[in-house]
């Protein structure tokens, strides 16, 4: 009977570091996501934004090539000095844009920066995850290792039902 009631206690214990184990695991996955994936989320959700700044510069560039070749095809100079007036423009919109992409692209940098922080947050999320896994691991170890029954079975008396019913 104490043979039952010590692995009972013994596996009631078990349990509970087995939970411990997966409660951590689970802080680390929310941690994880909270310092690491969600951001990296975001940062890659603003990329689309740049990829569009970038297509609308590129496509007021071709716009401002467009104006300068129409202005240097002119045969006049009055036709030459109202293309001129639409290169002005194409200029400006193409500055403001040109403009547009650099603060884009600086807070992109600043961005990858902060990237390394939170990567950096991620390998110290796993740290604590991994010491907090192997100090469970180890002390259940030792406690299977030195538990009071160790090297002890049960006598079971087995029932060999071929010999009793012939």
């Amino acid at each position: 009977f104490l043979f039952f009631r010590v692995i009972f206690c013994f596996k009631q214990w078990y349990q509970r570091r087995v939970r411990g184990m997966g409660e951590a695991e689970h802080k680390m996955i929310k941690q994880a996501f909270i310092k690491f994936v969600k951001p990296f989320m975001d940062a890659a959700a603003k990329e689309g934004a740049i990829n569009n700044e970038r297509r609308t510069l590129t496509a007021l560039r071709l716009d401002l090539d467009a104006a300068k070749n129409r202005v240097r095809a002119a045969k006049t100079a009055d036709e030459m000095k109202e293309l001129e007036t639409f290169v002005d423009e194409a200029q400006k919109k193409f500055d403001e844009q040109y403009e547009i992409c650099r603060e884009v692209l600086e807070e992109r940098d600043q961005a990858n920066a902060e990237m390394v922080v939170h990567l950096e947050d991620l390998c110290e999320v796993q740290v604590e995850y991994f010491k907090a896994a192997t100090e469970l691991a180890q002390e259940m170890c030792s406690k299977v290792l030195n538990r009071p029954t160790k090297g002890k079975a049960p006598t079971r008396k087995r029932k060999d039902s071929s010999s009793d019913e012939e």
